[in-house]
């Protein structure tokens, strides 16, 4: 008898702790390819913050651009969406690695706009210097 009490106290507390680390955010895949004036940029990052001012709310996604490449459903590398308005921010570098520098020497000013997602997992391409 002691021993149920114990096994259904622990099993209470797993789902009690499970239930509370859960979340109901529903997140969508982003990939595609980054690159600048037509070459893929080497390495980066690529951000998705919310507009709360078109009503998008919840975390900001995420993915690291590695030869043009993004993905945020690479683990360790990404965070995906909501969908919504987004301010969309992208980071470039040579990829050429020094210790003061991981990712190499910056490409270009951070550069920024503004873009509208589905709630759906989806790809998207975009070349910086063409702004599309």
């Amino acid at each position: 008898m002691i021993r149920s009490l114990g096994l259904a106290a622990s099993l209470f507390a797993g789902a009690v702790l499970f239930t509370g680390c859960t979340t109901d955010e529903q997140l969508h895949d982003v990939s595609g390819t980054i690159t600048h004036d037509g070459k893929p940029i080497p390495k980066g990052l690529i951000f998705f913050d919310p507009d709360a001012a078109k009503g998008t709310t919840g975390l900001q996604g995420f993915a690291n651009i590695e030869g043009g490449h993004f993905d945020t459903a690479l683990p360790g590398k990404g965070k995906g969406i909501r969908g919504g308005t987004y301010s969309v921010r992208i980071l470039a570098f040579d990829g050429k690695e020094a210790p003061e520098s991981p990712f190499g020497k910056g490409l270009f000013p951070e550069h920024q706009f503004t873009k509208e997602f589905p709630s759906q997992k989806q790809t998207f391409d975009y070349d910086v210097k063409k702004g599309k």
